[in-house]
């Protein structure tokens, strides 16, 4: 065994483990039911009409949670492993993607048992995978750049597109196929919403964090632009969007602005600390 074979990782502050654990304990218990209810042909909450949460996502999302309680509770877990496992779920849902995009409707009908993961669904998951694959490599930097908050705020879009296509029945923004049961299902947005509480939380290192913690103005101007953000589309979409209604719509570009402007603020904050510190 040389330098480097394995992970160098400080551990967490008790707390915070705690929050994780719990967190990703339900994640790997709700995952395996999946799989499970999958494999006896009785899959959790299935409707030939409506988004049903993928084999496939749930698999995914198994092996991301599984690395990542590996890498916070055993102290000689490879890091090479960890960038396997990651790389391993990304490649699956990119390759996803191309499949969903570029295969004929029609060869994926021969295939009635087989729900294969939503564009929006693999699109989060790749994010969350990217950000994942950056902090095993290295620890969050002290830089004006912050690259693993902008990752993560961007792995949370798919999920806010998918409560505005819930809430005005677009199947667009659900990522909803020709097959009606590939896309996002409410069961499959609350996996991806308890897997990014545990990213945020497992990363104390986040700019995110620091900002949070120098004053209570910093926490009521971030919180108003994160509603902002999720809210201001809302609006915009009861406003002037008809339930039903397919395609994007003017909420989705509402919807944008507002996580760009989200980012654009934490980036000029970062530069400013950045040149305090110097």
């Amino acid at each position: 065994m040389q330098s480097g074979d394995f992970f160098d990782y400080e551990p967490l502050e008790q707390a915070r483990l705690r929050v994780v654990s719990v967190v990703d304990g339900l994640l790997i218990a709700g995952c395996v039911i999946i799989l499970v209810a999958w494999l006896v042909g009785h899959p959790v909450l299935y409707s030939p009409s409506a988004p049903v949460l993928s084999p496939f996502t749930a698999l995914s999302l198994l092996l991301m949670v599984v690395t990542r309680q590996a890498r916070l509770h055993v102290e000689t877990w490879p890091m090479a492993l960890s960038l396997a496992m990651s790389g391993l779920v990304l490649g699956g849902n990119a390759s996803s993607i191309v499949m969903l995009i570029t295969t004929p409707s029609q060869i994926w009908a021969t295939f009635p048992d087989l729900v294969l993961t939503s564009t929006m669904t693999s699109l989060g998951l790749v994010l969350f995978c990217a950000y994942d694959l950056i902090i095993v490599l290295r620890e969050t930097p002290e830089s004006a750049f912050i690259m693993d908050d902008l990752l993560i705020h961007l792995a949370l879009v798919p999920g806010g597109l998918s409560l505005l296509g819930y809430l005005l029945g677009n199947p667009t923004y659900l990522s909803i196929h020709a097959d009606p049961r590939v896309g996002i299902s409410p069961l499959e947005m609350a996996f991806m919403g308890l897997y990014a509480v545990a990213a945020v939380v497992s990363n104390p290192r986040l700019f995110l964090w620091q900002f949070l913690a120098a004053s209570w103005s910093n926490r009521l101007v971030f919180g108003l632009l994160f509603l902002n953000q999720f809210v201001a589309p809302l609006v915009v979409e009861l406003s002037f969007s008809t339930t039903g209604t397919r395609g994007p719509g003017i909420e989705l570009f509402v919807l944008l602005a507002g996580v760009l402007t989200t980012m654009a603020f934490l980036l000029m904050q970062a530069r400013v600390a950045r040149r305090e510190a110097l």
